[in-house]
């Protein structure tokens, strides 16, 4: 028992020192995966909701209808309908003008609705309605009262509509549990629960190792390896988190090998916390003590240290040295397209079952469904989502441009303008002045809402404008808000945090 005890003390203490170091190395990936189980915590505890139905008709055989789910902190919803004055419509490819009206639908100040209506003399309307009613949801006991309301407008060239209703809807709304607002309530500090954690994880994977503390310890790990469990079995059971992010990006491991992963690591704590009035110090207590102060604050530095720049190893796909164009190119011999069998599906008896051609039942058996079944997957690239959306059809293609252009290129990542480093913003307008002026060209992306980013170009008088991006890239390319990527010929040659803007200098040392 003192080897096997022994062995479990080596194993478990540096998996934890290995997992801790890995996820500190990134501190806002697992920021990330931290807020991607909140969320999914959050939505499963969420009440189903009722829905607002809005259904628009006219005697002209016009019908439109609107969904729209209620939330759990709506109170009333404002509807208002509106008709603009009559006017000259002019449509495209029409030689006379048509006389009428805009009809507008509005819910909460969204236009659910907007329509010209032609319009006659005035003993020659339209009749036109609104009617409110909810979809009494199955799953929602509390909105089993029929909610129905309605409105018949007369529409002519003389006649002016501006009708608002304010209709409660709380009645109709199921509030959510105590558990959904803690969830969300967690998601703005997930960064800082990712670097305690992180922290965490070092410490008391080496207070194992080394024997100090072994009641405390032994108790700690075994509450924290028992929760890393749960996680990755609800992750695995219900197919919610595809990857548990234990290892960060270096190792990704399916939802179900993690488990596993969970429980055999947990069978060597459980040797550790029945045999743990049994573990002997390496150390004494004084030495003890002292490492483990150092190993807190180194472990503290590192994770702080990687949050403000970058990480120290990194495991993304776009690291400094990868050539992003050969790695979406499809290898030769791989797949481009999945290949798939066509399963069908039968029922006989109340018993139902998969077939596959020819192999097919007799006549007794009633056509259930087809499915396509995946017998070989297509090759998949860890970038398949290198997208950047144009300005306009005459905008330049950034995407073409950094992968198969010829020379060296400025790319400035920024994830969200409104919550970017500040101070960086200076140095960022100097570098892209600077790389102008030698002839190297200046693209920037943001996922923030472009009618923002140009009014920031404009106040900041950068010299550049803005691309949208998805968000969820940004971040994978690089974990800095802003960032600083420098590409030539479709390879990354480096990448730099807000904090450490390279200078012109440094560029031209790359180029050399």
């Amino acid at each position: 028992m003192k080897l096997i005890t022994s062995i479990s003390r080596v194993i478990v203490g540096l998996l934890f020192i290995f997992s801790g170091i890995i996820k500190s190395n990134d501190p806002k990936g697992t920021g990330i995966k931290l807020n991607e189980y909140f969320d999914v915590f959050a939505s499963s505890m969420q009440h189903a909701q009722d829905t607002l139905k809005i259904s628009v008709s006219d005697d002209l055989g016009t019908a439109e209808y609107f969904d729209n789910t209620f939330i759990s902190s709506d109170s009333f919803a404002n509807i208002e309908i509106n008709q603009s004055s009559p006017r000259n419509q002019l449509f495209e490819g029409d030689v006379d003008s048509t006389y009428g009206c805009d009809i507008f639908v509005v819910k909460n100040g969204v236009a659910l609705y907007n329509e010209f209506y032609e319009l006659g003399d005035s003993i020659d309307p339209v009749n036109f309605s609104v009617k409110l009613s909810n979809g009494i949801c199955a799953e929602n006991k509390a909105s089993s009262k029929a909610l129905s309301e309605q409105w018949n407008l007369s529409l002519s060239a003389k006649s002016k509509h501006e009708l608002s209703k304010r209709v409660a809807t709380y009645p109709y709304v199921q509030q959510d549990s105590f558990w959904v607002g803690i969830f969300r309530g967690m998601k703005p500090y997930s960064l800082l629960f990712s670097i305690i954690m992180c922290i965490l994880e070092v410490v008391l994977g080496f207070a194992i190792l080394i024997g100090w503390q072994p009641k405390l310890m032994s108790w700690s790990i075994l509450l924290m390896v028992l929760f890393f469990t749960f996680l990755t079995w609800y992750s695995a059971y219900f197919n919610k988190v595809t990857d548990c992010g234990c290892f960060g990006d270096f190792i990704k491991l399916k939802p179900w090998h993690s488990f596993i992963k969970d429980l055999v690591l947990l069978f060597f704590i459980l040797i550790i916390f029945i045999r743990k009035d049994k573990l002997i110090p390496l150390f004494s207590p004084l030495f003890s003590i002292n490492a483990m102060i150092v190993v807190t604050l180194s472990s503290t530095v590192f994770a702080i240290y990687c949050n403000m720049f970058l990480p120290a190893w990194d495991f993304l796909p776009y690291k400094a040295g990868n050539n992003v164009r050969q790695m979406m190119e499809v290898p030769k011999g791989q797949r481009v397209t999945d290949s798939t069998v066509m399963v069908y599906v039968y029922k006989k008896d109340n018993k139902i079952d998969s077939f596959v051609y020819p192999n097919m039942p007799d006549s007794s058996w009633a056509y259930v469904d087809r499915l396509d079944r995946i017998i070989v997957p297509a090759w998949k690239s860890k970038i398949h989502d290198f997208e950047f959306i144009k300005r306009d059809e005459n905008d330049i293609n950034i995407k073409d441009t950094l992968l198969y252009g010829k020379g060296y290129y400025l790319l400035l990542v920024v994830t969200h303008l409104e919550k970017s480093h500040e101070s960086s913003w200076d140095n960022i307008k100097s570098m892209a002045i600077e790389a102008k002026k030698a002839g190297i060209p200046v693209y920037a992306v943001t996922s923030s809402p472009l009618e923002m980013a140009d009014a920031f170009s404009n106040e900041k008088q950068l010299p550049f404008k803005f691309n949208n991006a998805d968000e969820t890239l940004l971040k994978t390319i690089v974990r800095s808000n802003p960032g600083v990527m420098f590409w030539h010929d479709g390879t990354v040659l480096d990448k730099w945090s807000c904090r450490s803007i390279p200078s012109m200098k440094a560029l031209k040392n790359l180029m050399k």
